[in-house]
């Protein structure tokens, strides 16, 4: 399993990269640039009809830190994610987690006029859907849980400790990825399955 394997996890981390790039030319110094002043989640624009932040806010990250560690864990969630669901199922899950990771940020955010963006709601929906593989699979029970329990409870004890972290997004982002998980067959289950235990042989 690599980004070869996984079109769309490469996809997301292309356009996530490329948007990055982007918003810092043309920033020119300044800490909010241009692509993030217009996708970023901020209740009262959504409001006022500006909708489309909700998705748009998935796509942009304030630092290079930002950024990075979100890359680094989609890459390892999702290249494991798309083998298993397909590359159409595992964009539905992804897709809808971080609509539903935008959607709690900016319901916990009405009131403030503080700006929310990144792909962690989206990549929690990922994990959650490695917790709902966990009991699809019962053979790989433990070792699934534990890929995707570890990450889960890190991510949020960091955001209950971290005022800046919208925690809402991730609780969000977690709740739909996982849900859409549920309802979704993974295409190779069987495989996966046949090969852990011959190496376990």
């Amino acid at each position: 399993m690599t980004l070869r394997t996984a079109p769309f996890t490469a996809l997301m981390l292309l356009v996530c990269w490329v948007v990055f790039a982007l918003d810092r030319l043309g920033s020119h110094g300044e800490q909010i640039g241009p692509l993030m002043a217009a996708g970023a989640i901020q209740s009262s624009l959504i409001q006022n009809g500006q909708w489309w932040r909700l998705v748009t806010s998935g796509f942009l990250h304030f630092t290079f830190v930002h950024i990075l560690f979100n890359s680094y864990a989609l890459y390892q969630a999702g290249i494991f994610v798309e083998y298993m669901y397909g590359s159409a199922r595992y964009a539905a899950i992804y897709l809808l987690a971080l609509l539903g990771g935008g959607f709690a940020a900016f319901v916990s955010t009405i009131g403030t006029p503080v700006p929310t963006a990144g792909a962690s709601g989206a990549i929690m929906g990922v994990f959650g859907a490695i917790a709902v593989l966990a009991f699809k699979l019962p053979p790989l029970r433990g070792q699934l849980l534990q890929a995707a329990l570890m990450p889960i409870v890190l991510t949020l004890g960091y955001g209950f400790m971290n005022q800046n972290v919208s925690n809402a997004g991730h609780i969000g982002g977690l709740i739909a990825g996982a849900l859409v998980a549920l309802l979704l067959t993974p295409v190779r289950g069987r495989a996966l399955i046949a090969r852990a235990s011959s190496q376990a042989l």
